[in-house]
């Protein structure tokens, strides 16, 4: 697996224990996707008891996203155009300037594709940080026109 996407797992608090099965997911993707993957990302929450709740597993190429659904307990895949496929994208945020994430931090991604494919993508503290960079990326740059 890349390093900069270890380094990644690492800043939001993966346990090696679950980055073996990041990568047991990633190396399969790496088949599955017809360009090479130049981003991970991975949407979590925070939970009422105040642990993160790690959910969907996202890789990004050029043209194609692919997510693992459930990645921690299922084998379960969705991979999709995305480059200008995008109709619209709504965000929302708490305590989250676009800048600079803190603790309280929280980020929400839905968009929609002209395939009638619906996402989601959403992220707590530093993690929001790593989604901005996302929408910024592979979201804002494929909206259809």
């Amino acid at each position: 697996m890349k390093e900069e996407f270890i380094k990644y797992l690492e800043s939001i608090g993966i346990a090696e224990a679950l980055r073996k099965r990041i990568e047991t997911t990633y190396e399969f993707c790496r088949e599955i996707c017809p360009d090479e993957i130049i981003d991970i990302f991975v949407e979590e929450y925070i939970k009422e008891d105040g642990s993160r709740e790690y959910e969907n597993l996202d890789f990004f190429s050029k043209r194609y996203a692919v997510e693992a659904r459930q990645f921690i307990a299922k084998d379960d895949f969705i991979i999709t155009p995305i480059q200008k496929r995008i109709s619209y994208y709504t965000l929302q945020k708490r305590d989250y300037n676009f800048k600079t994430a803190t603790e309280k931090s929280r980020l929400y991604l839905e968009f929609d594709l002209d395939t009638g494919l619906k996402g989601e993508l959403k992220a707590s503290k530093e993690n929001c940080d790593y989604l901005r960079d996302i929408i910024l990326k592979y979201i804002k740059s494929n909206v259809k026109e």
